[in-house]
């Protein structure tokens, strides 16, 4: 595809959705833009809130607390045109007016603003990390193409002002071939103090290199206070070790006993696409830089060392030992880097369950969703759409782009509308909200969906991703879709995301039970009953939030404590929420379902010993299929969840009961033997 067509289908989808959603199209841009660039490693947990004055503007901001950066976006979005030319006068005004919005929002600018406000938080909050900020990166994102132009950095006190261009051409890059990623390069001569002293593993094989270091503290504090994210492998254990708090051991040893922190830590485990070094006679290597360095794990002590760094804690006494391995063919790096970063985590809270099964999860979604299709919302004729599952950035972009003629482009729009494209951070929202963690979605896209992929892993047998269960994560979709309506039209002026997950997550926690979700897949809409239900739910949520217990308080950052939850259950009984209607929905169970279900437990009553009672059969059964590589990854954490939950002494579900026969049928007819 190229960029032309890339920018025109871009542009169309930006309408096409603002169009179907109500919304502003610029936020609508800037939402889909960020997302690109939360896959570049560009930004974490970007926060949309668009503000326009005279002379100040802001689209969106990501505040990195861990390593002192603030970053500003300012959009400048063409609904007209596409691939329009961006001036460098243009680059400069609008860069001009991100950087005053900043000035002002330090000088105390939040404090003139209305509570009411949607950035009166974020301005606010600006002003209170004022001393602790280091940097400040200004980007325009835009759907034109900009001039190649640098602008150079500014100080505003002892704050850095960096500016950054991503626009049409650079995403199409990216999007193509990571083209538009700075490369990550770690020169330890010419940046961080000198050449790392290093012994290369001795014996040879195919597959990588090893090399084992000692890293002074303060050069791997530096390091990633230039790089940040960009150095944790995208993996949920690293992610959460260097986003988590700072280990309190650590941090005493470093001030306390700075000599025995080598002693007390484990090192770091890194992984890299090449090295440029020097080798000497005794054996030894002078590391002189690394491409494409990441810490697969050692986050946390990573993190702990650059918070001491920021503490001014004394470094000069502080090393790490580390192990570096460089894979020899670069195309194997995806197959083989996960699996270094799974066994260097094997001692961690993740045990169970393949890193890989992830991915598996993810797949048959993907597949559900290319091969079901949603029933009309009149229930009457055939189906004409399908929910599209993005399992990967942009998958939808390339699938349209494939297409040549406009009629196929029209035909693949009409069967895949906008509205009904799912990505993976989405539908770690949808169930999040509705497993009542509201406090974690909070907290942004990317830790939700760390939290959300560690509960997959723990606890497999409630999210096996077959036909029923992508259905009702539709139904979950389309209830969060229409709480979202119902917020934006209510006009709260700001926290629609806070309000929204908080109105679900009590609606699930008052009606889970009474809420019928295959028949709101089956209609494709959710009743009035429910929708005036969330109304008053959506007011409710509002008034506490904005409410906190101590006068003052940021309500962004309350809205990701767990108390903010907590205190919000313990006030329901002031709803007096009826749902009658819902209870006569709910008792309209699918027949078949209700059929097959009946069939199971009548079948385990007459088979107690192997579907209620024998966990080492199901233990056995896990063994079995792992050691012939029989079944999807998924199926086989199922089934070892199976026998937790029997040696537990818990009850099956009859969901559970039912996939669990199904599977063992099929493990009977493949050979297995109890």
């Amino acid at each position: 595809m190229s960029v032309e067509k890339f920018s025109q289908d871009f542009l169309e989808n930006i309408l096409l959705e603002a169009e179907a959603n109500g919304e502003f199209h610029e936020n609508i841009f800037t939402q889909h833009f960020l997302e690109y660039l939360i896959e570049a490693d560009e930004c974490i947990e970007p926060q949309i809130c668009h503000y326009k004055k005279p002379g100040l503007k802001l689209n969106a901001y990501d505040l990195h607390e861990d390593n002192d950066t603030l970053l500003i976006f300012v959009s400048v979005f063409d609904n007209l045109s596409y691939n329009s030319k961006i001036s460098k006068k243009t680059l400069g005004d609008e860069f001009e007016r991100g950087k005053r919005y900043f000035e002002k929002a330090i000088k105390g600018f939040g404090s003139t603003m209305e509570e009411s406000n949607e950035i009166f938080d974020t301005t606010n909050l600006i002003y209170t990390l004022k001393d602790d900020l280091k940097h400040v990166k200004i980007y325009i994102i835009t759907n034109g193409i900009a001039v190649p132009e640098i602008f150079p950095d500014k100080n505003i006190g002892d704050i850095t002002l960096s500016f950054h261009i991503w626009d049409i051409e650079r995403l199409y890059q990216f999007t193509n071939s990571e083209g538009g990623r700075e490369e990550l390069v770690i020169d330890f001569e010419k940046e961080f103090g000198g050449v790392i002293k290093c012994l290369k593993v001795a014996k040879e094989n195919e597959v990588y290199n090893a090399y084992l270091a000692i890293m002074p503290g303060n050069v791997l504090a530096n390091i990633y206070e230039k790089w940040g994210q960009r150095l944790i492998e995208r993996n949920i254990r690293s992610y959460l070790q260097a986003t988590g708090n700072v280990n309190k051991g650590m941090r005493d040893t470093i001030r306390d006993n700075p000599y025995m922190f080598m002693a007390y830590n484990n090192g770091i485990s890194t992984t890299a696409e090449s090295a440029s070094y020097k080798d000497h006679e005794d054996g030894s290597i002078d590391l002189i830089s690394l491409t494409g360095w990441q810490i697969v794990n050692g986050g946390q002590t990573t993190a702990s060392l650059y918070q001491s760094l920021k503490n001014k804690n004394d470094l000069s006494d502080v090393f790490v030992q580390m192990k570096l391995t460089i894979l020899k063919d670069s195309e194997k790096t995806n197959t083989i880097v996960p699996l270094i970063s799974r066994y260097a985590n094997s001692q961690t809270k993740i045990n169970i369950s393949d890193f890989n099964s992830n991915d598996s999860f993810h797949i048959e979604l993907e597949k559900h969703s290319r091969e079901i299709w949603a029933p009309n919302k009149d229930i009457r004729g055939k189906a004409t759409t399908k929910w599209f599952y993005e399992r990967a950035r942009g998958q939808y972009m390339v699938e349209l782009g494939r297409l040549n003629t406009p009629k196929q482009k029209l035909e693949f729009k009409n069967q895949h509308p906008n509205k009904q494209k799912l990505v993976k951070t989405a539908v770690a929202k949808f169930e999040m909200s509705w497993i009542q963690e509201p406090h974690i979605v909070s907290r942004g896209g990317e830790t939700n969906f760390a939290q959300f992929t560690i509960k997959i892993s723990n606890d497999p047998a409630s999210f096996v991703p077959n036909e029923q269960y992508f259905k009702r994560l539709i139904a979950k979709a389309i209830l969060f879709q229409t709480c979202d309506d119902i917020v934006n039209k209510l006009d709260f002026g700001g926290y629609k995301a806070n309000i929204v997950t908080y109105s679900i997550a009590i609606l699930s926690y008052l009606a889970s039970d009474k809420i019928n979700l295959d028949l709101i897949w089956k209609k494709q809409v959710v009743s009035d009953d429910i929708q005036k239900a969330l109304r008053k739910i959506a007011n409710f949520v509002f008034k506490h939030i904005t409410n906190p217990p101590v006068a003052g308080t940021n309500v962004t950052q309350y809205c990701k404590q767990e108390v903010c939850w907590i205190k919000l259950k313990s006030k329901t009984e002031q709803l007096n929420l009826s749902f009658t209607d819902v209870k006569e929905e709910s008792s309209i169970e699918s027949e078949e379902e209700y059929v097959e279900v009946e069939s199971v437990i009548a079948s385990a009553s007459e088979n107690d010993e192997i579907y209620t009672a024998a966990s080492d059969i199901w233990y056995d059964l896990f063994k079995w299929a792992r050691a012939n590589n029989y079944f999807n990854v998924w199926e086989r954490n199922f089934i070892y969840s199976i026998g937790r939950i029997i040696l537990d002494g818990k009850q099956l579900t009859n969901r559970q009961l039912v996939q669990a026969k199904k599977i063992y049928s099929e493990a009977i007819v493949l050979g297995f033997k109890n």
